[in-house]
């Protein structure tokens, strides 16, 4: 390989079929080496264009396994009304020791991974083991993903909710719930996702859009998890709420990244402090309601994209490319 690059497509990538208990497992190694202060990571950098339009460029290195990435993403909000993916980016993998490029990986597919793998993760410490329903307000590629990261973890799962502001994207995403065993429905009322015990919220910003979820509508002994970067919650009603963690406190207290929480804090944990055992997440109380609130983060990215290059280079996967 010292003379190749590898590349992963999205095809790739799908193909490679990353066990998502693999995944959980890869994050909560590097959260702990994190803990440990073993890792480097910066917070992301941001280059703003227009509101929901911008660039970010995120970085992190880990002696264990050794290997260091760089993210370069681009988010434009309005892409869906021309046919593109809202988030459009690009991973490269480096040896840490030696410094060396390894691969080239689609950040579209590793991010769905990473960012359904990060919510699992924090719902392992945050949710009902007995959760039974899961409820979706977004129905797109992240929801998806989550779909199959909870339901690999939640063997209870019984039901799914969905609601999309795009009927067939919520009818999509109801269908392939039911082909796993889920009693599962699309709905006009982003409120009756709400009522379920999981909540998944993975809405786009736009710069018309106005918050409407309401917190206080979450059934008591709920989890959950705001991908969007809570843009879509009515930030007044996160009293409610007996838990709120983060990926990452120090970079959620960064000032130019806590300026795109809609949530800016203050956070009660971070996934480093749950996966080493510093802070214990969900009490015995089973009427608590928790929330995850996070913008994503470059140890996640890193820890995927490891987990991703070494199953591709067990299995042959992948295309060489010269340096």
């Amino acid at each position: 390989m010292n003379d190749q690059l590898l590349y992963l497509s999205g095809a790739e990538i799908a193909a490679l079929r990353p066990n998502p208990a693999d995944l959980r497992l890869s994050l909560a190694r590097a959260f702990r080496l994190h803990a440990q202060h073993r890792v480097q990571v910066r917070p992301k950098q941001t280059l703003a264009i227009a509101p929901g339009h911008f660039f970010q460029a995120l970085c992190a290195a880990s002696p264990e396994p050794p290997y260091a990435a760089a993210k370069w993403v681009g988010i434009a909000a309005e892409n869906s009304g021309r046919g593109l993916s809202n988030v459009n980016g690009l991973i490269i993998l480096s040896d840490f020791n030696t410094g060396q490029p390894l691969a080239i990986m689609d950040g579209n597919s590793l991010t769905v991974l990473r960012t359904a793998a990060m919510s699992a993760l924090a719902a392992e410490y945050l949710a009902r083991p007995d959760s039974a329903s899961i409820g979706f307000v977004g129905c797109g590629q992240q929801a998806l993903g989550h779909l199959d990261a909870m339901y690999d973890l939640f063997p209870r799962l019984a039901e799914a909710v969905c609601f999309d502001r795009t009927v067939t994207s919520a009818r999509r995403l109801a269908v392939i719930a039911r082909e796993k065993g889920l009693q599962s429905r699309e709905t006009t009322m982003a409120d009756d996702a709400l009522a379920c015990d999981i909540v998944i919220t993975t809405v786009p910003g736009t710069a018309t859009l106005t918050p409407f979820l309401d917190a206080t509508l979450l059934r008591p002994g709920s989890f959950v998890s705001a991908v969007d970067l809570g843009r879509s919650w009515r930030v007044e009603t996160f009293n409610v709420f007996d838990l709120r963690v983060v990926d990452d406190r120090a970079q959620a207290e960064d000032p130019e990244n806590q300026s795109k929480l809609a949530y800016p804090g203050p956070f009660d944990s971070d996934l480093a402090m749950l996966a080493s055992g510093v802070e214990r997440g969900r009490s015995s109380d089973s009427r608590q309601r928790t929330l995850f609130l996070f913008p994503g983060f470059a140890l996640a990215d890193l820890a995927v994209a490891s987990a991703l290059f070494e199953i591709a280079i067990r299995t042959g996967r992948g295309v060489g490319l010269q340096r």
